[in-house]
């Protein structure tokens, strides 16, 4: 697990600005009186490919494999989040901006405590 604040830096703000990306992207395809769960099936086909781009763009700066897995987790969960929350309640696109967001960050903190938990004690 990576601990130089440079790429623990790199992996907040990629994780970030993907599931923004996500969140923003699904917010402009879904209307807001779909059904839920049609929003949350589209709007995680879309995160994936936001995720997959995102993973791509930001590989270069901070590690391929660092980056890959929390990144494409991010769109794809920001995304079928915000889909599912477009059907539901309708939010608007500064909503949507900040829940892909915080769920790119949690994928982040979700995906270092599997690899934390995974790998175990390194002597």
């Amino acid at each position: 697990m990576e601990r130089r604040l440079y790429f623990v830096f790199g992996d907040l703000l990629a994780c970030a600005v993907t599931g923004a990306a996500a969140g923003w992207v699904v917010h402009a395809v879904i209307p807001g009186d779909w059904f839920a769960l049609i929003g949350m099936a589209l709007g995680m086909l879309l995160g994936m490919a936001v995720g997959a781009v995102g993973g791509i763009l930001f590989a270069p700066l901070f590690g391929n494999l660092e980056i890959s897995l929390p990144a494409t987790l991010a769109g794809m969960m920001a995304g079928s989040l915000v889909g599912m929350l477009r059907g539901m309640a309708g939010i608007d696109s500064v909503a949507a901006l900040w829940v892909g967001a915080l769920a790119g960050l949690a994928c982040l903190a979700y995906s270092y405590v599997l690899q934390a938990r995974l790998h175990g004690e390194v002597e």
